[in-house]
């Protein structure tokens, strides 16, 4: 049985128009296939990581619904903003996002600032 519970199916806000439910429950049926293509582009990518605009081109997709999917991920925990930004389509920065592996150290695994281990 699969969790029917955001981030394992799309979400929306309670208080969002009755536009975002629907568009939740419309792309329900696909949203765990294009997650995993989704998954499969940033893995591929490895260290280098991938922007929403970048998925969406290599999976000829809306990058709405690629940015979606990515929300999902984070939630889910499969992916990490590496803290880095590239410039995408319409000239904005977008996160680069990159498997845990190749993101940041988390806070507590840092030394703190007398250089000794958290």
């Amino acid at each position: 049985m699969t969790d029917q519970k955001y981030p394992h199916t799309p979400g929306y806000r309670s208080s969002a128009p009755e536009t975002s439910r629907e568009a939740a429950e419309h792309i329900a049926p696909i949203a765990g296939a294009i997650r995993a293509k989704v998954l499969d582009v940033v893995t591929a990518r490895r260290s280098y990581g991938s922007t929403g605009d970048e998925v969406a081109v290599a999976l000829d997709l809306h990058v709405t619904q690629v940015r979606s999917r990515l929300s999902e991920l984070r939630a889910a925990g499969k992916i990490v903003d590496s803290g880095r930004r590239r410039e995408g389509a319409s000239g904005r920065r977008g996160s680069v996002w990159v498997l845990a592996e190749y993101g940041p150290r988390p806070i507590e695994d840092q030394a703190d600032l007398f250089g000794e281990a958290a």
